[in-house]
């Protein structure tokens, strides 16, 4: 009876003469109320078939599972406008207390049935990270700052919607530090500030100063053709000779995504060199001329680190670590071998279709990361990388500044440069990059005009976007003259 009242409750926000193809009542109820069982019957039905198809419905029914545990039940504000066919509803989280617009993506011809849905910030409350010219704002402390997010991350930790640790500082000066929820569950070992955790995608950003590295010391450039670094075995046969580093660097190499099915079917411990990954890659098509367009590339960032070993003559793992790691301080960081003995080294978990519990998610993942992503490091390594990038001590000035500078010339994301992201205002530039796996959140932001240095690594899927948010919101605070 609790479920059809509040199904019933939600129905009366939308219009009285509402469309059969309308999914928002019914999936907002879903999500607020509906078990394991209900969310697998439920998308099984709404899910458009291609998107079934093309990620399997496990891969559906794990993320709607993990965005119920990230934001809890989703209170109703008001129903918004549709657009270009999406539906739209602002919401609260119930577990976070901020404001999103649910937007559910949907086939344009009949039965409409549902490709995606997200959780967006609304526009009005975008954070723009700039000073405020209200002379009536007092400006939040380095103190209040903390113990705000501080708050913020243990009210999280006791819903069960974070588990990792977080650092700000400006500049060298660490304002907030504090990690929370387990590294392993199964001994209730909690995480701490030096706790380990994987970094997804964010080894791209070592791979790439890697290669500019190589670049600063002329013996690489920008132009040079893959094929004169690897062997032609590696690649697709149409298309592959034309690649450049350059390319291989701004994601508009047209090589697509080596985690794929064959990947995931594939017996993870295999992967323990680069050399492991060439029949995921060489199997593989183009997806388009290269440098006519862009789509973010695993397969092209493993490219580039095979172009690191070939030019410095040692392996991408060693290059790194004396390059990049000893460098910067980075004590606590590499590609740790998941079968090896590793001190403080987190597991990760996620929900998934097969289990009422959390799943641990080691057996997913390759043995040893790549240089696309799957390091470990700790929030003080990531900090100290920030400072040696910023310091250029890693890159002389102008190519630093070149890597965190957006390539729309060469037909790259506008928010994305040699290796790093690239957000923010004109007066407060934002890069970094953020990695997500299962069971692998995680962000690093530099704040480049105000110092702010953020860092959030998460051994829980889906959880890294509210915390994120909530800093933002602090920063701006923080920045108020």
């Amino acid at each position: 009876m609790r479920k059809f009242f509040l199904f019933i409750t939600a129905l009366s926000f939308f219009s009285p003469s509402l469309a059969s193809e309308e999914l928002a009542p019914s999936f907002i109820t879903v999500f607020n109320e509906g078990s394991r069982i209900e969310v697998i019957d439920y998308l099984s039905e709404h899910m458009s078939k291609s998107r079934i198809q093309t990620y399997g419905i496990d891969a559906h029914v794990g993320g709607f599972l993990n965005s119920q545990n990230t934001f809890g039940a989703l209170e109703i504000v008001k129903v918004l406008t549709p657009n270009n066919g999406n539906e739209r509803v602002e919401v609260i989280s119930q577990t976070n207390k901020l404001k999103y617009n649910l937007i559910i993506n949907k086939e344009k011809d009949t039965p409409y049935k549902i490709n995606y849905f997200t959780l967006q910030i609304p526009d009005s409350e975008e954070v723009s990270i700039k000073p405020s010219k209200s002379a009536s704002k007092k400006s939040l402390s380095a103190k209040e700052l903390a113990q705000e997010l501080s708050s913020f991350i243990n009210k999280l930790s006791k819903e069960d919607a974070f588990s990792g640790s977080v650092l700000v500082a400006q500049n060298e000066d660490v304002i907030f530090k504090s990690s929370v929820g387990f590294a392993n569950k199964t001994w209730k070992i909690n995480n701490t500030i030096n706790t380990k955790f994987s970094l997804g995608s964010m080894n791209k950003m070592f791979t790439a100063i890697s290669a500019l590295q190589l670049i600063e010391k002329g013996k690489l450039k920008f132009e040079d053709k893959l094929i004169q670094f690897v062997d032609k075995s590696w690649l697709p046969k149409q298309g592959s000779d034309s690649i450049t580093v350059r390319q291989l660097l701004t994601h508009t190499s047209g090589l697509g995504n080596f985690f794929n099915d064959e990947f995931n079917k594939s017996n993870k411990e295999a992967y323990r060199n680069l050399e492991a990954y060439k029949p995921l890659i060489s199997k593989s098509e183009l997806l388009f001329k290269p440098g006519s367009r862009n789509r973010y590339s695993n397969s092209g960032m493993l490219m580039l680190g095979l172009v690191v070993e070939k030019v410095s003559g040692e392996s991408y793992y060693d290059y790194v670590q004396k390059n990049i790691y000893d460098k910067a301080n980075m004590t606590n960081s590499g590609s740790f071998e998941l079968d090896s003995v590793t001190d403080n080294l987190a597991s990760g978990y996620l929900r998934r279709m097969h289990s009422d519990d959390w799943v641990d998610s080691i057996y997913t993942r390759a043995i040893k990361g790549s240089p696309a992503g799957g390091g470990f490091s700790t929030v003080g390594d990531l900090h100290q990388f920030a400072l040696a990038l910023t310091d250029f001590q890693l890159l002389e000035k102008e190519l630093t500044e070149d890597a965190y500078t957006e390539k729309t010339q060469y037909n790259s994301a506008f928010w994305y440069g040699y290796g790093f992201s690239v957000s923010g205002v004109d007066s407060n530039r934002i890069v970094g990059h953020g990695g997500a796996y299962l069971g692998v959140d995680a962000r690093l932001d530099i704040h480049l005009d105000s110092g702010f240095i953020v860092v959030i690594l998460a051994n829980q899927s889906d959880v890294v976007a509210p915390v994120r948010r909530k800093i933002n919101e602090l920063i701006e605070k923080a920045n108020q003259k």
